[in-house]
């Protein structure tokens, strides 16, 4: 059920998702622009279901993310954010501590990039 003001509208959760989708259109081309800089930390998705998928002509890559709420948001990385993100993430691992020895990892395959 949603309500704005006194008006109220029952939505599938399909429908939902279309108006959220319209809504985040709509946002995108406001004149005050969503800030670069992130608010302060809220409820967190714990362990979230992600994909990723490389185009090879263009060196991009998408990144797939799903949320609770929103659902699975896209997001095409150019190739040099993806190689900013490749050492970042090195840097993470390697400052917790949580380097592996390579043949010992056995993640899941939602964790594995493949090209599309």
């Amino acid at each position: 059920m949603l309500a704005i003001g006194d008006e109220s509208i029952s939505l599938t959760a399909q429908e939902l998702e279309e108006q959220m989708a319209h809504l985040a259109q709509l946002r995108a081309s406001m004149m005050d622009r969503v800030p670069v800089e992130p608010p302060p930390i809220g409820k967190v998705m714990v362990d979230p279901r992600y994909a990723v998928r490389t185009e090879s002509l263009t060196k991009t890559c998408l990144l797939r993310m799903r949320h609770d709420g929103y659902g699975w948001l896209d997001f095409e990385l150019p190739p040099q954010e993806a190689l900013h993100m490749k050492k970042m993430w090195i840097d993470i691992v390697h400052s917790l501590g949580l380097d592996p020895p390579e043949e010992s990892y056995n993640g899941p395959e939602r964790r594995k990039s493949r090209p599309h």
